[in-house]
């Protein structure tokens, strides 16, 4: 009785090597057949084997990107800084004052911020927002509202 079936962070189901359950649970479990119920897959990355899953799982197989697949946006400037543990939380306000220092003609910058746990991100919030700098975390567990300058993802 399956209408919806949506597998959000495909590439990374793949990676972990659990396409032969996804696909014993699409092709031999009674899922209803493409075309009678909707298939969404969503990755960041979109490989080649994804690509092949979809054409398998999906009738009136769609590519949507936004951007170039496989590569930022030429408005968003990635950065990984390897930094011990105790140190991360200096080097991050370092990182912040001068992206503040620097401006941006007027506009704000947004600074996204991957942390490992829920928990992790709850703290560096609350320790960011008390140093001034508004900034939220996103995961499970919260409502996703957002209208700060800096935002946390797990």
């Amino acid at each position: 009785m399956v209408k919806y079936l949506a597998l959000d962070e495909a590439d990374r189901m793949l990676d972990m090597g659990f396409e032969p359950q996804i696909r014993k649970i699409v092709q031999q479990m009674d899922m209803p057949p493409p075309g009678e119920r909707q298939t969404m897959l969503f990755s960041a990355t979109f490989p080649h084997e994804i690509q092949s899953l979809a054409s398998d799982f999906l009738s009136d197989y769609i590519f949507l990107t936004v951007g170039r697949v496989g590569s930022s946006t030429d408005l968003i400037a990635q950065r990984v800084e390897l930094v011990q543990d105790v140190d991360k939380r200096n080097h991050l306000m370092e990182l912040l004052h001068a992206q503040k220092a620097s401006g941006n003609h007027g506009k704000r910058a947004l600074t996204l911020v991957f942390v490992e746990t829920k928990r992790g991100a709850d703290a560096l919030e609350h320790w960011l927002s008390r140093s001034g700098f508004p900034a939220i975390a996103i995961h499970g567990d919260k409502v996703q509202v957002v209208s700060t300058d800096i935002i946390f993802h797990l």
